[in-house]
């Protein structure tokens, strides 16, 4: 899979979780969507943990901004 979009925020949703699911699907390109409720510290420690474990595949998008 060339470009995953994964969820980094839900009512529902375990962070290890969304991280386990992009790391098993091993996409060349991953993007968080689903943070609008994150505030700058939460979208800071979710955009740190994807890095972290994802590396270079990994990169958040601004609002408005494209791949």
């Amino acid at each position: 899979m060339e470009t995953l979009l994964v969820p980094a925020q839900a009512s529902w949703l375990k962070l290890t979780e969304a991280i386990d699911f992009a790391r098993a699907v091993g996409a060349a390109h991953t993007h968080p969507i689903h943070d609008a409720q994150l505030n700058d510290r939460g979208l800071a420690s979710v955009d740190g943990w994807f890095t972290e474990t994802l590396g270079s595949g990994y990169r958040y998008l601004p609002p408005g901004t494209t791949a």
